[in-house]
């Protein structure tokens, strides 16, 4: 009986270690999906890095539109500080002319336009107010600028003096289906 007994302890082993190499083999084939998902799951974290500095970055470009329109006395508002910032007198200003909105094509944008006739001053002054006009953010800038001698038949003394005629836009996001 000792015969059989150790054949059929052979036997035993033999199946343990079959079941323990089907065990083993399913625990490695288990690890390399894990890693595979782990792999996945560092590349989707480098994405999702690149994603986030993407927006992060993008938080601070200027804007192309805003999503509401200024009101006249914001936009009055913005013309006085950039006159005082430029340096320029209330009399400085002659003309703030504007227009109604106007849509942008077929988009979902508008555009209104602001007109504004300054009496002469020196280009530092012409460029300091033009730049302290821009609001990226609310899509403000200036678009045109004309720039015109003035006609007076005196010589001038101090810093040459131009006339300015500019147009202040300001883009805003206006989706057309509101309007249907």
């Amino acid at each position: 009986m000792t015969g059989k007994n150790h054949k059929r302890q052979r036997q035993l082993i033999a199946v343990a270690l079959v079941v323990m190499g089907i065990y083993a083999a399913s625990g490695v084939m288990g690890t390399q999906s894990k890693q595979k998902r782990f792999d996945q799951s560092l590349r989707d974290l480098d994405s999702i890095r690149m994603m986030l500095n993407d927006i992060n970055r993008l938080k601070t470009v200027p804007k192309v539109a805003a999503l509401r329109l200024d009101s006249p006395a914001e936009v009055t508002n913005r013309i006085s500080a950039a006159r005082a910032t430029a340096g320029l007198s209330e009399s400085t200003l002659l003309r703030e002319e504007p227009t109604a909105p106007q849509r942008i094509d077929r988009s979902d944008f508008e555009l209104r336009s602001t007109t504004i006739d300054l009496a002469p001053a020196s280009l530092t002054q012409i460029i300091a107010f033009c730049e302290n006009l821009r609001d990226e953010n609310s899509g403000t800038l200036v678009r045109d600028l004309t720039l015109t001698e003035p006609r007076t038949g005196m010589q001038q003394t101090g810093p040459e003096k131009w006339k300015a005629t500019l147009v202040l836009t300001q883009m805003f996001f206006s989706p057309t289906s509101q309007q249907e």
